[in-house]
């Protein structure tokens, strides 16, 4: 899918951001380790979340999906392997977050391919295996799949060789189906994992440190079915708050959970925007100039993607068409973690703006440029996509965004949405 974006736009309305993609691609696969139905609510329409739901059928889930409702009711009283193809493990990389919770219900399991996802480069899955290992589980890690075996696996004490939220994940849904305590110690603490944390413990489980780096599973608790509410996606959240201040208009977005937003905020503050909160709604209020605020002494502003509470990483690309919206400047953006994670921003230099690309982690925005509208070709990575529109819609003249279909992988309705919001934005099938 193509999208035509007209330039020059200014935001302007109210909004609800849609339930948490990360936050679905965990609690929804961790349903597999109940025998009755539970109901999930706020559950986004994106294509995440179909694949999923798709390769859970095969494993013998019967999913009600009521979209208009965002209400999704999940049985998993009879679930087993044989459905699912090599290719189903393909499709994205969330199907990682299946061998946890299928791990702790069937214990001894095949999994026929290695889990894709966005192109950023590459991903170990290391912190998962070592997770897993120091709970017992038996792994073989070849050309033809994944074996993991874990019929002696038991509660242990371990540190993650990676704060990674996915591999924390898994490493929760197994310890919660162990009898006895198990300790994470370097635990990620990314709102996704606090979300499936307080699911479980509702349903019965037995987590402490939710939020923190150190987190503590009492296993063997019997999970209750029941009905839980997803976060809302802080990521969307950020997004309209973004495009809000990047045009100059005026954005306000409902369940907007201001106490996950205490460091992106300061982060905007950098750019000289002010994030202000009605409650549980979060405002960008009209007419703030864009300007890079350095710290004293220093000519570079440094915007780095930091483990939770701090930016994350998926989160950064929002910033950059920022620092190319303002009179002057320039903004250092630092990706730590991907090794191909700001290549795209290359395409950025078609519109006139004035990107040099460090390293394969760092790249330096110069702004002040004149930005024109031009055809781009959009990577396989939500984010920068969204970036990639936020840029063209401060551009003279119009663009277009070819293979924009990362887009919705993360955000449901997402040309709709911006409509809502005065945007002159058009899908172009």
């Amino acid at each position: 899918m193509d999208i035509s974006i007209k330039g020059g736009q200014k935001l302007q309305g109210e909004i609800t951001p849609s339930g948490s993609k990360n936050s679905s691609v965990a609690i929804i696969p961790s349903t597999l380790m109940f025998d009755k139905p539970v109901v999930l609510q706020n559950i986004p329409e994106i294509t995440d979340v179909t694949k999923l739901v798709s390769i859970m059928e095969k494993l013998g889930s019967r999913i009600k999906w009521d979209k208009e409702k965002r209400e999704m009711e999940i049985d998993n009283s009879d679930i087993s392997f044989s459905g699912v193809s090599r290719d189903d493990w393909n499709t994205m990389r969330g199907t990682s977050l299946l061998w946890g919770p299928m791990l702790a219900r069937l214990k001894k399991v095949e999994f026929g391919g290695i889990p894709g996802g966005c192109t950023l480069g590459y991903r170990t899955l290391v912190p998962h295996y070592n997770a897993f290992r120091s709970m017992g589980v038996k792994i073989i890690d070849n050309d033809t799949g994944i074996k993991m075996n874990a019929e002696e696996a038991k509660p242990a004490e371990f540190w993650l060789s990676e704060m990674s939220p996915t591999a924390t994940e898994n490493a929760i849904m197994l310890a919660t189906s162990l009898n006895g305590v198990t300790k994470i110690i370097g635990a990620a603490s990314e709102p996704q994992v606090q979300d499936l944390c307080y699911f479980l413990n509702q349903a019965g489980a037995d987590i402490h440190g939710v939020g923190s780096s150190v987190i503590t599973v009492g296993g063997g608790k019997y999970l209750a079915p029941m009905k839980y509410s997803i976060f809302s996606d802080h990521y969307e959240i950020a997004t309209f708050l973004s495009m809000g201040a990047v045009t100059g208009g005026e954005v306000k977005v409902l369940n907007a959970h201001p106490e996950l937003f205490v460091k992106i905020n300061e982060v905007f503050k950098n750019f000289g925007v002010a994030i202000k909160y009605d409650g549980n709604s979060a405002i960008v209020e009209a007419g703030q100039k864009i300007k890079i605020a350095c710290e004293e002494g220093r000519n570079l502003l440094t915007i780095k993607a930091q483990p939770w509470p701090g930016l994350p990483v998926d989160m950064l690309p929002l910033f950059i068409p920022l620092a190319m919206a303002a009179n002057s400047g320039q903004v250092l953006f630092h990706n730590w973690m991907y090794d191909a994670g700001l290549f795209w921003t290359s395409e950025l230099t078609k519109l006139g703006a004035t990107i040099i690309m460090a390293d394969p982690h760092r790249i330096v925005v110069i702004s002040g440029g004149k930005l024109i509208g031009d055809v781009l070709e959009a990577p396989y990575i939500i984010r920068a996509t969204v970036a990639m529109v936020m840029a063209c819609m401060i551009c003279e003249e119009e663009s277009t965004i070819l293979n924009a279909d990362a887009l919705y992988r993360g955000h449901p309705y997402f040309a709709e949405n911006l409509q809502k919001l005065g945007a002159k934005v058009t899908e172009l099938k």
